[in-house]
């Protein structure tokens, strides 16, 4: 997969210059555990986020990263240097959540449709809230809408490529992505609305 960056990426992941990021892989390549503590903390918050568009709550996101990160330090050897190091990671932890969700949970109930209809980016309102906020939002979907809608819209992947990870069709994970959008408006207008009230109670 080519990794392909959106706006949600950017609007929900900022992250520090200053880790000597070279150095503490190649220490990880060779199993130092000091390198491995400093990636682990440098890229918690960055993985925790990622793996709770994919959670049921902030519990199960972290034994997501758990497991994604046991794999990061298993495959880090094949990490490209000429590739950026954040993409990389992103992908196998996504991974890594999606096989953890697939192993402990239910099969998802995914929506089949005779036509994907689509009502429009809600980027417009995602730009008005935090990164928190956003995440809250996200996580009020229904899991199938959440996990398809996380991987098309925040972590890039193509609609072929989702039937693939999923073992859905790709008709499928079209059709899942515009409930989710549908749904994701009606959520994200209720929750500006509620939050303008609060703001205006406050003051």
């Amino acid at each position: 997969m080519c990794y392909r960056p959106t706006l949600l990426v950017s609007v929900l992941f900022r992250r520090s210059k200053s880790l000597a990021l070279p150095e503490v892989i190649e220490g990880c390549r060779r199993e130092k555990p000091a390198a491995q503590k400093q990636l682990f903390e440098a890229y918690y918050s960055f993985g925790v986020n990622i793996c709770l568009r994919y959670a049921d709550s902030r519990e199960e996101a972290e034994e997501m990263f758990d497991d994604g990160f046991l794999r990061v330090l298993n495959k880090i050897s094949y990490y490209d240097p000429e590739q950026p190091f954040e993409a990389w990671f992103r992908t196998v932890m996504v991974r890594s959540a999606i096989d953890h969700y697939r192993r402990h949970k239910s099969p998802l109930t995914y929506v089949d449709m005779d036509e994907a209809y689509d009502i429009g980016e809600p980027d417009n309102l995602l730009e008005r809230l935090a990164a928190d906020e956003i995440l809250a939002v996200v996580q009020q979907l229904p899991p199938a809408y959440r996990t398809v809608f996380s991987l098309h819209v925040v972590d890039g992947y193509s609609h072929p490529e989702i039937a693939q990870m999923l073992g859905i069709y790709e008709g499928t994970s079209r059709s899942n992505l515009a409930k989710a959008r549908q749904k994701l408006q009606e959520l994200l207008i209720e929750w500006t609305s509620t939050s303008s009230v609060n703001r205006r109670n406050y003051v």
